[in-house]
């Protein structure tokens, strides 16, 4: 009767998959869009590639990117990212969704892709991806998924190629989207796009497909990778001949690599092991374990039966050369951010629901045989799989859960940057004036001068151009400007700036907005 059951569940899943599948793409893209302009912006990468692509669009330069429009020589990345995330307000305006929206659709395309991907296995693969995807906690809650960085793009770019290494012996044309994936990964993300190029020929090399290639397909193969950077470097030489790439090799490779402690990101190898895979807080750990006694399970089955399967083992191979080159590979780096080693949850992502998949779908698979099985052996076995598929469903609920409370529930605003928000528009004549602030910053030491977060959300609200050298500065300014000044500094600085008008705020915000010379406003 259990089994039986059980089967039943199990067909009714069959009929009616596409609309779990459904379900769980909108799930997904609950889990990304939900609340999304409501944390602070970060005030490193996030902010810093919101200022250049706000800057390109001022600059109509969308090549050469700027900081507070001096060319911009500490985010050596080339383009691409930038360009999402234009897209992002040439949709939605210039608001923190607008610098999202791009990062957050990458994301739900690449929990798709694999979910369509997974169904090549199983149904029940395809849909536990999605689980997977909406409880992967890191990188939704920080530098990927919900950010308006570079590295949502890249993993989605990463993704595919990955996916398309497992179908170059299906048909070679694969090869040529996997080096135009190559390529658009490289201009996002810059060298990091090297562990496709290491997956991908370690791939080729294991299956023996390497030597199979006709020149025809190389020399093909070789034009989907270097045409894009051919024509985006084109460009960029144009601006500022080879400062920008000379600066990507020295600062951005070399630097990153070496073996000083550049801007003190120096952790020892078990640094991704230790605080991704193997904390107890994020579902990696789970689902790392069901990978290892996956592929004890499916050696022991393969020597028992004598059943090697050449496509199995090449599969294989692929998984584990995407998940254990990257990491392995920014292990042995010593800058290391947790963002580096997203790639490797991917892979694991697909193999564990690949696992689980097979586990779930035994009765089905083995029904014939198991009309010779004993009756209490068969409610026996019903009882197990019933125990199994609700130990998947807990599994990948309580992390999902995990996952809404910390990112979407635990979101929070802060104080100052909602304010500067509200405080102006462009449609203000106060727009696109200079701007000073007199607020806390990250560092203290800085009272005075905009952080990135700030001057981001300066200038996207009120077009505003940010000036260093705070209260005094701005007393001093010839021009009509713009003070931004917490409550208590307002009123220590009170006399001085008697003369000064409101423009927004007040005591029950905690910020004022002043403004100087508004007459000329």
């Amino acid at each position: 009767m259990l089994k039986n059951a059980y089967v039943a569940v199990l067909k009714l899943f069959e009929k009616f998959y596409w609309v779990f599948f459904a379900a769980a793409c909108l799930t997904l893209a609950f889990y990304c869009f939900r609340c999304l302009d409501v944390q602070y912006v970060d005030s490193w990468d996030e902010a810093r590639h919101g200022v250049n692509a706000y800057e390109m669009i001022q600059n109509n330069d969308y090549i050469r990117h700027t900081y507070n429009y001096v060319t911009d020589d500490w985010n050596l990345k080339p383009s691409v990212s930038y360009w999402g995330i234009i897209l992002g307000f040439r949709l939605f305006g210039y608001s923190v969704f607008g610098l999202r929206f791009c990062s957050a659709l990458a994301y739900l395309i690449t929990g798709i892709g694999c979910g369509l991907f997974a169904k090549r296995y199983s149904r029940e693969a395809s849909v536990l991806v999605l689980g997977f995807f909406c409880a992967n906690t890191l990188p939704l809650s920080a530098h990927l998924a919900r950010a308006g960085d570079a590295d949502s793009l890249y993993l989605m770019f990463f993704t595919f190629a990955m996916l398309a290494m497992f179908r170059i012996r299906e048909n070679h044309r694969n090869l040529y989207i996997c080096g135009l994936l190559f390529s658009l990964a490289f201009l996002t993300k810059s060298w990091h796009a090297g562990m496709i190029a290491a997956i991908g020929g370690l791939y080729l090399l294991l299956t023996k497909e390497l030597f199979s290639l006709k020149l025809k397909e190389w020399g093909l193969f070789l034009l989907s990778v270097s045409a894009p950077l051919l024509i985006w470097f084109g460009w960029r030489y144009t601006k500022d001949g080879l400062t920008f790439l000379r600066q990507m090799v020295e600062v951005d490779l070399l630097a990153r690599t070496s073996g000083t402690n550049y801007e003190g990101h120096e952790f020892p190898f078990s640094f991704y092991y230790d605080t991704v895979f193997a904390n107890e807080a994020h579902i990696y750990r789970w689902l790392l374990g069901i990978c290892v006694l996956g592929i004890i399970t499916g050696i022991i089955l393969l020597v028992r039966k004598k059943a090697f399967s050449k496509k199995i083992l090449e599969e294989s191979a692929g998984y584990l050369l995407w998940f254990l080159v990257p990491f392995l590979g920014f292990s042995l780096v010593r800058a290391k951010l947790i963002w580096y080693c997203y790639p490797c949850i991917v892979p694991l992502f697909l193999a564990a629901a690949v696992f689980l998949g097979k586990l779930l779908r035994l009765p089905a698979d083995l029904q014939e045989d198991g009309k010779k099985m004993l009756r209490w052996k068969q409610e026996a076995f019903g009882g197990c799989m019933w125990l199994a598929a609700a130990g998947c469903i807990f599994l990948t609920a309580y992390f999902m859960r995990d996952s809404y409370l910390t990112v979407i529930r635990g979101a929070k605003g802060d104080s100052f940057q909602m304010f500067i928000e509200a405080s102006a528009d462009r449609e203000t004549a106060y727009a696109g004036r200079k701007a000073y602030v007199m607020a806390d910053t990250e560092n203290p030491e800085r009272v005075g001068s905009w952080d990135q977060n700030m001057l981001f959300l300066a200038e996207i609200s009120g077009d505003f151009h940010c000036m260093d050298g705070g209260i005094q500065a701005f007393l001093e300014e010839d021009e009509p400007a713009v003070l931004y000044i917490d409550q208590g500094r307002y009123g220590e600085y009170e006399e001085e700036l008697k003369d000064m008008d409101v423009l927004y705020g007040g005591t029950a915000d905690g910020y004022f907005l002043l403004g100087s010379g508004i007459k000329s406003f």
